[in-house]
């Protein structure tokens, strides 16, 4: 079997993309599920490494058009990031600057109870950059011979049928 260039940049990006699955499985991350009345407020914290990219992901079952308010925190209890939450599912990203735990705040701001699965967790990004690297690298060469391909493929039509 002859290795040519197209399958090398397919092999690249399933080895990157394969890596990076399998760094950011193994990341650091805490779950909880939790049920709010209406203003109450519960939280939930991890340690993260400096440098790095946090993320959250809060998922509402019982959406029905009411959101929640979020805010993470650092253990000076600077605002990281903070919004509300009017959809069924959202996952959203935030920087590191420095080690420590960083806490994320919930606040039911609906009239009802409402039950939330929250997950926060640690993209580790600097693991990351090696798989992602190659992955990219492979996207280019993938880009480089589809259009060398594309380059040298012409389609003649005759001006007969052109009406």
């Amino acid at each position: 079997m002859r290795l040519s260039l197209f399958k090398i940049s397919i092999l690249l990006i399933i080895i990157g993309a394969s890596g990076t699955g399998i760094i950011f499985s193994e990341s650091d991350k805490s779950y909880q599920f939790m049920t709010l009345k209406q203003t109450e407020s519960s939280e939930i914290s991890l340690y993260f490494d400096a440098e790095d990219i946090g993320y959250y992901k809060i998922m509402i079952p019982e959406f029905e058009g009411q959101g929640v308010f979020y805010r993470i925190v650092d253990e000076d209890y600077d605002t990281v990031s903070k919004g509300i939450s009017e959809t069924k599912m959202s996952i959203r990203y935030f920087d590191v600057k420095e080690s420590g735990m960083y806490t994320m705040i919930l606040t039911n701001i609906s009239q009802e109870k409402m039950s939330y699965e929250i997950e926060i967790g640690s993209t580790d990004a600097n693991r990351i950059m090696i798989p992602a690297g190659i992955m990219f690298v492979g996207g280019l060469l993938l880009l480089f011979t589809s259009f060398m391909k594309l380059k040298n493929y012409r389609t003649e039509q005759p001006d007969e049928n052109i009406r």
